[in-house]
């Protein structure tokens, strides 16, 4: 299939490409440290990283095919290891003791080796082992940045353990956590680490929870060590981590929330199975999560087209396609189902997930939902509200039968963040629809058939109306002067000179 506007991925040879790319070093925007209840500032830091992680994803994406040829010569350092069984007594860092024992990977073939800095090891087939340790810090999230905590098992050789921290791109981005032993409680019930609970959706799947079903199928029902957000309590937890860990054959009872610095008797971890962005997942997950499926008895919504809408964030400025609305309604008159996820259970989503032959995604935290499920002959679509990026690609592809983003948008709009970045994740997206018409068109849904451009227009004026209301509220924590300016120039450059007038004026 080739349109303008559709950019298609294939497992097997695309996959076998983007999986030997060099990760990716995602930089950490400077700044402070976000301390507990400081959101604006935590979500303009986390938007720049992710920003940055999806048009990384994108800029490989796009090379693949110059990096096909020749790639095996140059792939040496990315051949699948395994794990040794030699049991592996870690130095010690900061306060932190503690000792592990590390088993071999499953169904993994290549040279033993011993876990140190400076090896990083990718799967390709199956999944390492888990680790035991033993007598080992576990202590509350001190300090959050982009998502990343500070907290959590104190690993007893830091630099040695980078596989079991927080990865992103192939890099660890966490720091080590104060280990207070002086504050240490002990634990003496086994237990297996979860990881550490935030309140957003799409960051939960696909990088803090990613630990939670290979430690349920290695270890029943051991209590689950997972952390909290600074300032959280269990009361804040949201309803989605329940039903997620239901997902997985995880009871509320097994879950313990870590309150105060403990000291674990036996702990044992995984790595993370998926990341953030570039990590291609292992068919050992995969064929985890496919067993996971088949057990909780999800019954398919076999339907032939999805539509996954992130609609309803045009009441609150959310990120979102200006006139979305209408596109939905369109959808629907061609039979097209439309599903909101943020309306319905997690299992409802999963079998629209699961039934769909084609599913298309509104860019969106939605898309992470799919990550609970494995293979599927499907395609997936996500409509880009965002040019350029490539969110969830390394973890998506290797599920489905063809992966495909598409770029409909002519442009965006945004405010600015007081030291001058723009707040993306709220931005308002304009739809090119000519191409959004091709691109449908080229789907197999004949999209202009039903379509009333002058409706459609009346909907997005009435869209960017209202993101203009809100985000220029005058309690938003935004550059209000310099937001005026660069929408207005956003507007004009989007065609949209007849709105600019109904900005707020200076002064």
């Amino acid at each position: 299939m080739r349109f303008p506007g559709i950019f298609a991925t294939w497992p097997g040879a695309a996959h076998a490409g983007y999986a030997g790319d060099m990760p990716g070093r995602l930089a950490r925007p400077g700044g402070d440290v976000v301390k507990s209840g400081d959101r604006d500032r935590r979500e303009q830091a986390l938007e720049q990283a992710r920003e940055q992680a999806g048009k990384q994803a994108g800029k490989q994406a796009q090379a693949l095919p110059r990096r096909r040829h020749g790639q095996d010569e140059n792939m040496n350092w990315l051949k699948t290891l395994r794990t040794g069984n030699a049991p592996v007594t870690g130095a010690g860092t900061s306060g932190s003791s503690g000792t592990s024992d590390t088993a071999g990977a499953a169904a993994e073939a290549g040279p033993a080796f011993r876990p140190g800095p400076g090896l990083f090891p990718y799967y390709h087939r199956g999944l390492p082992e888990m680790t035991c340790f033993r007598e080992i810090p576990v202590v509350p999230v001190t300090e959050a940045v982009n998502m990343v905590m500070r907290g959590g098992p104190a690993w007893p050789d830091w630099r040695g353990a980078a596989a079991l921290r927080h990865n992103r791109s192939g890099q660890p981005v966490d720091r080590f956590p104060p280990a207070l032993p002086d504050q240490q409680v002990p634990f003496d019930t086994p237990a297996t680490w979860g990881g550490h609970c935030v309140a957003h959706f799409g960051h939960f799947i696909a990088e803090h929870g990613t630990r939670i079903l290979q430690s349920r199928v290695a270890h029943g029902d051991k209590p689950m060590l997972f952390t909290l957000e600074p300032g959280r309590t269990a009361e804040d937890v949201p309803g989605f981590f329940w039903q997620i860990l239901a997902w997985y054959g995880v009871s509320a009872r097994q879950v313990r929330f870590v309150h105060q610095p403990l000291r674990v008797s036996e702990l044992w971890a995984a790595p993370m199975a998926e990341q953030w962005a570039h990590v291609p997942t292992a068919e050992g997950y995969l064929d985890l999560l496919d067993a996971n499926t088949a057990a909780r008895g999800l019954r398919p919504r076999t339907r032939d087209v999805v539509y996954v809408t992130r609609a309803a964030m045009e009441a609150t400025a959310e990120g979102h396609g200006a006139g979305e609305p209408y596109l939905n309604r369109a959808l629907e008159q061609l039979g097209v189902t439309v599903i909101r996820p943020e309306a319905m259970p997690l299992e409802e989503q999963l079998a629209h997930y699961q039934g769909a032959k084609l599913l298309i995604f509104a860019e969106g935290s939605a898309m992470h939902g799919r990550q609970l499920l494995g293979r599927a002959d499907q395609t997936v679509v996500v409509l880009n509200r965002r040019p350029g990026m490539r969110i969830g690609l390394a973890a998506l592809q290797p599920r489905v039968s063809r992966m495909l983003y598409a770029e409909a948008t002519r442009g965006t709009a945004s405010v600015l963040w007081p030291n001058g970045n723009p707040w993306i994740v709220r931005a308002i997206s304009i739809y090119d629809t000519e191409v959004l018409l091709g691109v449908f068109e080229a789907l197999g849904i004949p999209l202009s058939q039903v379509w009333d451009e002058a409706a459609y227009l009346a909907a997005r004026d009435t869209a960017i109306r209202t993101w203009i209301r809100i985000r220029f509220d005058p309690a938003q924590p935004i550059d209000h002067a310099a937001s005026r300016r660069r929408v207005a120039e956003e507007f004009r450059a989007l065609g949209l000179d007849h709105l600019v007038a109904e900005l707020p004026q200076e002064g």
